[in-house]
């Protein structure tokens, strides 16, 4: 069997230029798998593609027992995220708070499933700070974009004295600068009108530091003995996949970009085991929705895009806390006319989520809750425009490589149509899609022990391996 290699530079192509779609792509065969009882692990063109299967704890064992150095690793450059000069003291504070506000808000199955994964990469000579890898390390694992997004979210929760003016003496002060908002995703799903032939095409960009990756390149292909088999990128450690890039064999495709962080809701259960849920036991759209949305803590809000293979049906899901917008193919409901077509690229479009994430703050103007396309909203735009009715595997595979839905902090592409999707199958490169390298800085180097430049691989085909 045959695979596309990857060719660059990009650079050279216009930005959504066609030539004739090449063959369908093919995975290539498994080399050299290691084994543990049914679960497996291979190396593939940068990926790692790990199957587990059967009971919570028994998958999870699986996966801890396969990944055991990468997720020692990972803890450890997460502990370097949280303080570079005492990450020991760093990863205990966040292991508390991971434990305090997230452990006891996720399903009995997902713990069982990481008491196994932390006990696997132990009985496999994992350790952290001179001690066993432990549930709480796993929990906090899992958590992490949650915690990364809770400054943000307890900025846009009222607390109680806004609007309050205080006769404070002394000179003005100028207010605190705002954060600079970053680049967290690029994601389309199409179906109908504007796909070639009438069936779904999604593809997806992850965005993010440098220091996780080296982490974001695990493929996990899990069979559940409860619920649909899936497969979905992750990370070492994971149930769920965090960069958000789904498919299960009830014919769901799940993917998500980061909007502008709700308010905290801490009666809410942690979007890990939603998240998770959704995919496991997801048969349908309205199922999908409803996984996301129940108990939700409002913490990584997100704008998630779900297919239906079954019924030919697309959706766009916007988040917040308490606000939140469904857009469905099947009622014809469209933004900005794109028939057939939904984007995300961390700019939520609905007027009511934009405004829940406003920080509480009654001076606020209103012009920053209207939504306005941004850079990568004219691009998608543009690139719906040129190809509504002509969208597929190798349109997908030029936008997703092209600037600027490919960004200098892109760490990888993938995308399926509905005949890859229905294999539970991806086209996908791991490193950065517009084919430079990306190397640290010697700060990074410095601070990060984990870290290392991140190299464009080829494209390949990640499918299940038997």
């Amino acid at each position: 069997m045959r695979r596309l290699l990857w060719l660059a530079p990009f650079a050279l192509v216009p930005l959504f230029a066609l030539s004739p779609a090449p063959a369908a792509p093919e995975a290539p065969a498994p080399k050299d798998p290691k084994r543990h009882g049914p679960a497996h692990r291979t190396e593939q063109d940068g990926w790692i593609v790990v199957h587990v299967e059967g009971e919570p704890y028994a998958r999870g064992y699986q996966q801890g027992r396969l990944l055991a150095k990468e997720i020692a690793a990972y803890i450890r450059m997460l502990a370097t995220e949280r303080s570079v000069k005492a990450p020991a003291d760093g990863w205990k504070a966040a292991r508390q708070l991971a434990g305090a506000l997230f452990l006891r808000t996720i399903d009995r199955e997902y713990l069982e499933e990481m008491r196994g994964i932390a006990e696997g990469a132990t009985d496999a000579g994992a350790s952290y700070d001179g001690r066993d890898i432990d549930l709480a390390d796993i929990v906090t694992v899992n958590c992490w974009m949650e915690l990364e997004s809770l400054d943000s979210a307890l900025a846009a929760t009222p607390n109680g004295l806004e609007g309050k003016e205080f006769p404070r003496p002394g000179p003005p002060r100028a207010p605190a600068p705002k954060p600079v908002k970053k680049d967290h995703c690029s994601a389309f799903i199409a179906t109908g009108p504007a796909t070639a032939d009438g069936k779904i095409v999604f593809g997806h960009i992850t965005m993010s530091g440098l220091t996780a990756g080296p982490f974001v390149n695990v493929w996990l292909d899990v069979q559940p003995k409860a619920g649909r088999r899936f497969v979905m990128q992750a990370f070492p450690g994971a149930v769920w996949s965090s960069q958000d890039y789904y498919i299960n064999d009830a014919g769901i495709l799940l993917c998500e970009t980061t909007i502008d962080q709700s308010p905290f809701d801490p009666t809410g259960a942690s979007l890990v085991g939603r998240a998770r849920k959704a995919i496991q036991y997801g048969e349908n759209i309205d199922a999908v929705v409803k996984a996301l949305s129940t108990k939700n803590n409002g913490l990584y809000s997100n704008e998630w895009l779900i297919g239906d293979l079954k019924t030919n049906e697309i959706a766009m899901f916007e988040l917040g806390t308490k606000k939140s917008r469904l857009w469905r193919s099947s009622k014809d409901e469209w933004f900005e006319g794109t028939k057939g077509f939904y984007w995300g690229c961390n700019n939520a479009k609905d007027f009511d989520v934009r405004g829940e994430a406003v920080p509480a703050d009654p001076d606020e103007p209103l012009d920053k809750v209207e939504w306005q396309a941004d850079e990568r909203d004219k691009a998608w735009l543009k690139f719906y425009k040129a190809h509504a009715g002509k969208i597929d595997g190798a349109a997908a595979k030029k936008a997703l490589t092209a600037a600027p839905l490919a960004g200098d902090t892109s760490l990888d592409a993938k995308y399926a149509t509905a005949e890859l999707a229905k294999k539970l199958s991806s086209h996908a490169m791991y490193g950065p899609p517009h084919g430079k390298a990306w190397k640290p800085t010697e700060e990074q180097l410095r601070d990060h022990p984990e870290i290392k430049a991140l190299e464009p691989h080829p494209w390949t085909v990640l499918a299940p391996k038997k």
